[in-house]
């Protein structure tokens, strides 16, 4: 489906208006998050079970059985599910340190705002609790 410049701008308008900022935000990096994953699922940068090409190392199972569609369309909804709450730690962990309201202007040119950032990033990757 594509559409046009001016009714692209209203359909971020009206999620803007509903979702707000943190919304747009936590989509953004839910999608980003997921992304990142099913491209370092399809890389070869981890040692893979079956030698074959990487898409059949994500499509077929150690022991060489293919993976049904169900199976490979509830890994990726429960994949986009923990994005999104990866995303929303991100978000909180924003929020938390004053930033939140401030992404919409010019700040990603401060050291300091690129840091908190990247901290934000890292916290998701540490175990819970800690």
């Amino acid at each position: 489906m594509t559409t046009d410049r001016p009714n692209a701008e209203k359909n971020l308008k009206d999620f803007l208006e509903k979702h707000g900022k943190e919304g747009f935000l936590k989509l953004l990096l839910r999608n980003y998050l997921y992304e990142l994953a099913m491209y370092y699922l399809h890389s070869g940068t981890h040692k893979p079970i079956v030698t074959e090409d990487t898409g059949y190392q994500f499509y077929v199972d150690g022991d060489g059985r293919s993976y049904r569609p169900e199976q490979i369309a509830k890994f990726k909804k429960d994949l986009k599910l923990e994005c999104l709450r990866k995303a929303g730690q991100i978000v909180d962990k924003i929020r938390s340190l004053g930033i939140l309201q401030d992404l919409d202007k010019d700040v990603l040119n401060n050291p300091k705002v690129v840091e908190l950032i990247q901290e934000a990033f890292e916290s998701i990757v540490k175990p819970e609790g800690v």
